[in-house]
């Protein structure tokens, strides 16, 4: 068994300390969940046990991590790959090809495998992960979730001892996740593997996970009973109650992605003042109807805003008009640090006299931000990163705002404190938000309705009124 541990280590992040004399040792052959606040250190003491750190950031003051005895840091990566792998929080940067076959052949081939050891390990992963389907799709086609069980495949491709998850089903639907969870104890059980997965949504682990490990916000590590991990709890329906009118409204959309039709014949308006929730399989088109709506994608049919074209307006103008929260916050910064990207925003918002100096400050308190101005937004954890974005994006203040996936990565109360502030700039401003979330527990109480994505149409599940 592949031993994996921290001793005594000491980590710190620009001066800045981030552990203090850790010890944690993995398991072998268990699977173990590793939970905490946002910010708190999850990433990082992944990041750590893979060797990623500190070559790529930081610096180890003292103590070390260490593989079958030796220093993580100095076993030739190949060789490292071969015991410990990492799956990363957003697994499209995790892809260097264009298909799947090509990424699976990629990842065995830097382990120095012969030609028929890689094609063999190919075919036996894609009849595991049942994904032969996907093997000739383009990448960067792929669902959120497509992307975890590929990423995942190639894990598993490479035969990996220890495997490193960080939140590894932020963008993946109910049932995806579910699948994901069984693949995964099946690893730990059928082929010995050791799983150690990162995550805030507590759910789907009773009966899974053999060991339950917290970090607090103060980056103090605990062990708890697995057995008191919370039960499922059912799926919650989004109460119907009357909609407002609203400004953006399409209609015959149909949206392809390939030869592949995701959405057609279908009609779809966004109550301003209003929250309303985007839901749907992985897969089924929910990205790429928020692409077609900023006219980032292209599509059949009529698209307007006060009865205007979106065809007919400026590209800029329209951007001005339906702002889009992108699925993987830091493609949205455009700024080095924290501090500067909520300078842009409000300089280009298009409600200065809202997002006034003072509310920008007191909101960034709220949000737990205050001491994250000054830092690379690039550096932040991925609960940071999310808020950032967030409220960069509500200061720009468009009419319409569509928000992909905005509370992946967030802790519970982070959670709450976000869904009040969207619910208030909604309420504030009369913006219309239609929202992807494939997290529902603390969410669909907060919706106004909610349109479901399947079998190339949308319907509304709940709300009324609406056109």
């Amino acid at each position: 068994m592949t031993e994996l541990g921290l001793h005594q280590l000491t980590f710190e992040y620009n001066g800045q300390p981030l552990f203090d004399h850790l010890d944690f040792q993995v398991e072998p052959g268990t699977f173990g969940l590793l939970t905490g606040p946002s910010g708190c250190g999850k990433s990082t003491l992944l990041k750590l046990l893979a060797g990623l750190l500190p070559q790529y950031g930081g610096a180890v003051t003292s103590g070390q991590a260490l593989l079958n005895g030796q220093p993580v840091g100095k076993i030739v990566p190949y060789q490292r790959a071969a015991k410990v792998a990492m799956l990363f929080q957003h697994p499209g940067r995790q892809f260097a090809m264009k298909t799947v076959s090509e990424q699976l052949q990629f990842a065995l081939a830097n382990l120095q495998l012969p030609r028929e050891e890689v094609q063999r390990r190919m075919h036996d992963t894609l009849a595991w992960m049942n994904i032969h389907h996907l093997a000739q799709r383009r990448v960067h086609t792929l669902s959120g979730g497509e992307q975890q069980r590929v990423s995942l495949a190639c894990l598993l491709a490479m035969d990996s001892e220890v495997i490193l998850l960080d939140e590894p089903f932020a963008n993946v639907d109910m049932m995806g996740r579910q699948q994901l969870l069984a693949d995964l104890k099946r690893l730990q059980t059928e082929q010995a593997k050791t799983i150690l997965l990162a995550d805030h949504d507590l759910s789907g682990y009773q009966g899974i996970a053999n060991s339950w490990y917290q970090l607090s916000a103060d980056q103090q590590l605990s062990r708890h009973d697995p057995q008191s991990l919370p039960a499922d709890q059912p799926t919650i329906p989004v109460k119907r109650q009357p909609l407002n009118e609203g400004r953006l409204v399409a209609n015959n959309i149909e949206i392809s992605v390939g030869s592949r039709v995701l959405l057609k014949d279908s009609q779809l308006t966004i109550p301003q003042g209003q929250l309303g929730l985007l839901s749907g399989e992985n897969g089924a088109g929910k990205s790429a109807l928020l692409a077609a709506l900023s006219q980032q994608h292209n599509y059949e049919g009529q698209i307007e805003f006060d009865h205007q074209a979106a065809t007919k307006l400026p590209p800029k103008k329209w951007a001005l008009t339906v702002g889009w929260v992108f699925q993987n916050s830091t493609d949205q910064f455009i700024e080095l640090k924290a501090g500067d990207e909520l300078k842009a925003s409000q300089t280009h918002s298009c409600q200065p006299q809202y997002w006034t100096k003072d509310r920008i400050n007191q909101v960034v308190g709220e949000l737990g931000l205050t001491k994250c101005l000054d830092r690379v937004s690039y550096q932040l954890s991925g609960g940071q990163q999310k808020k950032l974005q967030l409220l960069s994006m509500l200061v720009m203040g468009q009419p319409v705002m569509l928000l992909d996936e905005p509370f992946a990565g967030l802790d519970g109360a982070s959670l709450r404190v976000v869904l009040r502030l969207i619910r208030k700039v909604a309420t504030d401003l009369q913006i219309g938000m239609l929202i992807i979330s494939h997290q529902r527990v603390g969410v669909v109480d907060q919706m106004d309705y909610e349109i479901r994505l399947a079998d190339q149409h949308l319907t509304l599940l709940g709300g009324e009124n609406i056109d």
